[in-house]
């Protein structure tokens, strides 16, 4: 016998997941991270706080989102420049410019490399970034596995060192730049010697 009863429809959307992004970006550049809370992106927006769980399923979701929206703006400037594609410029050269385009978006939104910290940082402009950088350190000659460990390392300097300057507030890119070549300098050394251990010792 099939079930006449009426489905019961789902909240009723009343605005734009972007209009939930924007409220929760507005609440991050005056209050931190640790102040973007569904609560406050509701009384924002003007809507009942449960209201939210129609567009999102929790905060993680909303800073995810958010996240998200920030490293596309990093992406969109990543895509078809010069600096960063083009495989006959300088490898270093390149993650200087992906290394300062991030630290500039970062620095532009108060609580935003703490927001990027606490994100799972899978979605799809995440990935993009990501793919960008390793992109740019295979062309350097590093293995994959060896990419993404290298990767690692230089988003950990990029994200704490914008860390330590928003709490200082305080932008130093000489030592930000001196810290990403003191690293880029180790990747140097490290790939020569899988080259030698590759090919053998040298010849006296």
């Amino acid at each position: 016998m099939v079930d006449a009863r009426p489905v019961r429809p789902g909240p009723r959307r009343t605005l734009s997941e972007q209009a939930i992004l924007d409220a929760a970006l507005a609440l991050l550049a005056e209050l931190g991270a640790d102040r973007v809370t569904i609560r406050g992106i509701a009384t924002r927006v003007g809507i009942a706080p449960n209201a939210v769980y129609t567009y999102f399923p929790d905060k993680a979701a909303v800073l995810d989102g958010l996240a998200e929206q920030l490293l596309g703006r990093v992406d969109d400037n990543l895509v078809d420049d010069d600096r960063f594609t083009d495989s006959s410029r300088p490898w270093r050269e390149r993650v200087h410019s992906l290394a300062l385009e991030l630290r500039t978006e970062l620095l532009a939104h108060q609580g935003a490399v703490h927001l990027l910290l606490r994100s799972s940082l899978d979605g799809p402009n995440a990935n993009a970034v990501g793919a960008t950088l390793l992109t740019i350190l295979a062309d350097a000659g590093l293995d994959p596995a060896s990419a993404a460990k290298g990767s690692h390392l230089l988003n950990v300097h990029i994200l704490g060192s914008v860390a330590l300057e928003t709490a200082d507030a305080a932008a130093a890119t000489d030592q930000f730049l001196w810290g990403l070549d003191r690293l880029l300098d180790g990747l140097i050394t490290y790939v020569g010697a899988q080259r030698d251990d590759r090919t053998g010792p040298r010849p006296r």
